[in-house]
């Protein structure tokens, strides 16, 4: 069996941002979708910044504080944006989201192009659609074939029925 990569559980239809969009229309749409973070792509796609909750609290405080109007998005995104490919797999991933605060990362094409997002979520989603490990770690599953207890088990192999 073959590790499960981000594009086996990557989500397609989430929306991406411009650098030129106001923030405050951002985050109305982050709301209202309600997602945690969005990646910000120039025209052609690639990938130049992540917007993400943390980011747009910065913009509220900056408003609050500093009576300072709105902004772009391209101000308070987090750059560069770190991703990953479509054939990382998905251990990779819970490797980069155990170092590193994100709650979703951006999944690219080779050339930089966003093609869909992994969140932490998807992740344990994934895990825990399936009854073992092997769908994350690609090993062979050695449970009883009779899903018995570890206490069951251990009475059998003892011969106490």
């Amino acid at each position: 069996m073959s590790a499960p990569t981000a594009a086996d559980i990557m989500d397609r239809s989430e929306f991406t941002l411009r650098p030129h969009h106001s923030i405050d229309t951002a985050m109305e749409r982050m709301l209202k979708a309600k997602l945690t973070g969005v990646p910000v792509v120039e025209e052609d796609g690639t990938l130049c910044g992540m917007l993400t909750e943390k980011d747009c609290l910065k913009a509220l405080v900056n408003e609050a504080v500093e009576g300072a109007p709105g902004g772009k998005v391209r101000d308070y995104m987090t750059q560069p944006a770190e991703s990953v490919r479509p054939q990382t797999i998905l251990l990779d991933v819970v490797r980069l989201f155990l170092v590193r605060p994100y709650r979703k990362v951006p999944v690219v094409d080779p050339e930089g192009r966003v093609i869909g997002q992994v969140s932490r979520r998807d992740i344990l989603r994934a895990i825990a659609s399936v009854g073992d490990n092997s769908y994350l770690y690609g090993v062979e599953d050695r449970r009883p074939k009779d899903l018995e207890g570890v206490d069951s088990a251990m009475r059998r192999m003892r011969g106490k029925h």
